[in-house]
């Protein structure tokens, strides 16, 4: 194929293009064709056959390239060829262990290993092992050997295409699982023995003692008092020994015997077997503890009160020669005198263990229901294997020479690194199904470490065999490949065609995603592909815009969120392996529009309601504050009026009118006709200025000064040795510019002569002065020399008159009212009493402050004002 055209291959005979069956692409860019008719090589547009074996055509089925340049070539009928770079053939057929020399697919794994697939299974070839092939059958655990196809996935996994059983993943040699089926006697192996030999012999759950390789069986018709085998031991002497449910027994050269020192266990259930340094055989049964010393005498401790407590399932010596004891009351140590126990008040995570395993640095490893426990000195440290109970529930505990620690648990196999667990830098590493072994459920202290450092394991399924050399370290795995898979919306299926801006072809996923406000309830599926150990996939996830972080590792495959608010959004997902390296995120954002409330345009529609609201309140408030200052002018205005009558009626009060009538009647009396016509005159000026002055509400000070005048010209005509008069004028006011309420200052002159001069039995003065106070004021002061108001009050209490003085009174009333009206700022100070020296009272004063620039007066609002 050339771009999008297909050419032919240059130099290649068109006549067997349709023989065709194979291609193999080489490294120089030559090509490997494989026909019915033989082998061609393709190199520079030439074509040239290959000769396998004799000159016979071999009919080719498959190509593989090897990793040091070889061809291996599998054919129909002549089984597999390896073609050597330097010409060398080698050929393997049924004799040679092929399982069929029709061979249908031939596989180099990454590692160099040949796959060869046949009708009736897989041969392996492993290099430097060319002629011992290995063979992969039904009778080796596979459901179905009709293979077709082999292929190596990126996590170098080998996947098997059958015929008939789907694809098959060939877990590996590291974990090997043998059952009833490669000939053991039974699959519920609970021990391992040694023997001098190197013979290994099991003891099983209901069927014996059998050897490994399955030429040699123990059972009750050989002696056995008991088929259920629960530990076993070799002796200093070589001598076995093993713990059934019914005592203990010992077995040389396959003859079991039951010594006599071990009657007295018989009828119990013998749990675990430990030698002490000095011979002695230690047995932990159900009911305590139980040691055979080489003497032959018997030494038992049961009960807690003087033993170590019940069930003692695992017994061993550290390198004091103390014995550790595991039992339902917690971990128990002898040494040789008392015992010593660890229990929950201690600090163990659980008080039933299992299993005890000293190490060489004096530590002691146990491993209980809850968790292994690491007892240094009197330091207890407990740490979880994993995060559920099967994996925290360890049965048996065993080291290898490297210094690893292995644990069997109700949930697979653990690897430890104890310097790394105990510094918190380690994970425990996990073996399960998926690595090869048949049953995840381990047996009780079934563990064992042959010479070469071989580990073999009893499980509920069968033994697990594993050769620590072969264990590939998981840390360098990538992580897993992540995906994010689908969006749901309320947890249906959904068709976003029409909410967003199309398809992502690759992913299945819409690009652009809009959402309106009720469409909130959103499920994202996810899944992490890792096919070393897909159960181990574990997954954390955020949607940023409403999560603050990541949410707790999780083996759902799915996320939803409910109630989601409008705006931007980015849901986010990572996994990790077994190795535990997280992957890097996927992503996918979407948008939520909000509700029409609150949209642009209903936030300004809602603004634009709001402003005229506000402004019609406004409006109406102002309206209403406008209607009420009107009223209040008014009221204001007509009290204003009110007090002006009044002023007026106390300006020309009738006992006024009436002594001045009576003067003018006495000097015509008196026939002095020019006194009369004097008073007279003034007295009619001042009766007209007194009316012209209420027809308006303000006049200048200069007219004030002058009704002022008259009113002490007619008063002093009567009173003219009673009081004597000054008014001084500052030239620098302008009276004329100065406007203040009409009648203002009349009632406090005419209070100083009545109240103050008249009662006196001398001559006093009347002052009047006008100056300026401050930059925007004028002060009129009223004073007189007269007898004081203390002692005016006390004369008028003393003598009753019919007239009522209410001058002063309705003076201020009037300026409270202009001030009110904001129209003046008239400030009254007095009538106050003045004192001199010596403290005396020498008479009053009124102090009036008036603005230069008066009262207003126009306006609808102002007050009148007008001139005489």
């Amino acid at each position: 194929q050339d771009g999008e055209a297909f050419v032919p291959l240059p130099g290649f005979p068109a006549d067997t293009a349709d023989q065709v069956r194979t291609l193999l692409a080489l490294p120089d860019d030559g090509l490997l064709i494989g026909g019915r008719n033989g082998l061609l090589h393709w190199q520079n547009g030439s074509c040239r056959p290959v000769v396998l074996g004799d000159e016979r055509p071999r009919s080719i089925s498959s190509l593989a390239l090897g990793s040091d340049g070889s061809w291996w070539i599998g054919t129909f009928g002549d089984g597999l060829y390896r073609l050597k770079p330097g010409g060398a053939q080698l050929n393997w057929g049924e004799r040679d262990g092929l399982l069929q020399n029709n061979v249908r697919h031939v596989l180099v794994g990454q590692d160099g290993k040949v796959w060869v697939s046949t009708k009736f299974g897989v041969n392996l070839i492993v290099p430097g092992e060319e002629r011992h092939m290995r063979a992969f059958t039904v009778h080796q655990g596979m459901p179905n050997d009709n293979i077709w196809c082999a292929f190596e996935d990126g996590e170098g996994n080998l996947w098997l295409g059958t015929d008939g059983a789907g694809a098959l993943r060939y877990a590996g040699d590291r974990f090997v699982t043998f059952t009833v089926k490669d000939g053991l006697c039974s699959d519920q192996v609970m021990c391992f023995v040694e023997d001098e030999l190197g013979d290994v012999w099991m003891g099983t759950y209901g069927s014996g003692i059998c050897r490994m390789d399955g030429m040699a069986q123990v059972t009750t018709f050989e002696g056995l008092r008991n088929n259920t085998v629960w530990c076993g031991l070799r002796d200093r002497s070589g001598r076995l020994w093993f713990g059934t449910s019914d005592g203990l027994c010992s077995m040389e050269q396959g003859i079991v015997s039951i010594p006599e020192e071990a009657t007295a266990l018989l009828g119990q259930r013998v749990l675990s077997l430990a030698e002490g340094p000095d011979g002695t055989l230690w047995a932990g049964t159900r009911d305590g503890l139980t040691a055979l010393r080489p003497d032959g005498s018997l030494l038992s401790f049961n009960g807690e009160a003087e033993g170590p407590g019940r069930s003692v399932r695992g017994l061993a010596f550290d390198e004091k020669g103390s014995l550790w004891c595991g039992t339902d009351a917690g971990l128990v140590r002898y040494d040789g005198r008392t015992f010593r126990k660890w229990s929950m008040a201690q600090g163990l995570g659980d008080n039933t263990v299992f299993c005890v395993l000293p190490d060489t640095r004096g530590r002691i490893w146990a491993g209980s229901s809850n968790g292994l426990i690491c007892l240094d000195g009197d330091s207890v440290r407990n740490h979880r294997l994993g995060s559920d109970f099967g994996s925290n529930y360890i049965n048996f505990l065993t080291a290898t020479p490297e210094g690893h620690l292995w644990a069997g648990t109700n949930n697979g196999i653990y690897r430890i690194r104890p310097e790394g667990l105990l510094a918190g830098d380690h994970a425990p590493e996990r073996a399960g199904i998926s690595d090869g072994m048949g049953s995840l459920e381990c047996n009780l202290n079934a563990s064992f470490v042959d010479q070469r450092g071989r580990l073999f394991f009893g499980t509920s399924g069968g033994v697990v065999f594993h050769d620590p050399a072969r264990w590939t370290d998981s840390s360098s795995e990538t992580p897993p490949r992540l995906l994010i898979t689908g969006v749901r919306s309320f947890l249906q299926e959904s068709d976003w065609k029409g909410r967003s801006d199309g398809i992502d072809p690759r992913t299945g996923l819409p690009l652009g995603l809009r959402l309106a406000y009720r469409r909130n309830y959103l499920t994202f599926d996810y899944t992490g592909i890792s096919l070393s150990a897909p159960e181990r996939v574990r997954y954390r996830y955020m949607l940023v815009g409403q999560d603050q972080d990541w949410l707790p590792v999780t083996d759902a495959r799915f996320a939803s969120y409910s109630n989601l608010r409008q705006g931007e959004y980015t849901f986010m997902v990572i996994a990790r392996g077994r190795n535990g390296r997280w992957s890097d995120p996927a992503t996918f954002s979407f948008h939520i529009a909000p509700p029409w409330w609150l949209t642009w345009w209903a936030f300004t529609l809602g603004g634009l309601v709001l402003a005229g609201s506000a402004f019609g309140i406004h409006r109406y408030r102002s309206v209403s504050r406008r209607r009420h200052e009107r009223t209040r002018q008014l009221m204001l205005r007509s009290r204003m009026l009110q007090l002006e009558q009044q002023a007026l009626n106390a300006n020309m009060n009738r006992h006024f009118i009436f002594n001045a009538l009576n003067s003018i009647q006495y000097y015509i009396n008196r026939q002095d006709r020019t006194a009369a016509n004097r008073y007279l005159t003034s007295f009619a000026k001042l009766i007209r200025k007194n009316l012209d002055a209420s027809q308006s509400d303000t006049t200048t000070l200069a007219e004030e000064l002058e009704r002022l005048e008259l009113y002490l010209v007619l008063e002093h005509m009567r009173f003219k040795d009673k009081f004597r008069y000054q008014v001084d004028r500052d030239p620098a006011v302008d009276a004329t510019r100065v406007r203040i309420p009409a009648m203002m200052l009349q009632p406090y002159v005419e209070n100083s002569i009545w109240h103050g001069i008249l009662p006196m039995d001398q001559q006093g003065t009347v002052r009047i002065q006008v100056h300026g106070h401050a930059q925007d004021r004028i002060r009129v002061t009223i004073s007189d020399d007269g007898i004081g108001l203390t002692e005016s009050f006390n004369r008028k209490a003393a003598r009753a008159s019919d007239h009522i003085s209410r001058g002063i009174e309705i003076t201020k009333g009037r300026t409270d009212v202009l001030r009110n009206l904001h129209l003046s700022d008239i400030r009254i100070q007095g009538p106050e009493e003045v004192h001199g020296p010596d403290g005396e009272v020498t008479g009053t004063r009124v102090i009036i402050d008036l603005p230069r620039s008066g009262p207003t007066g126009t306006g609808s609002g102002g007050l009148r004002s007008g001139t005489s």
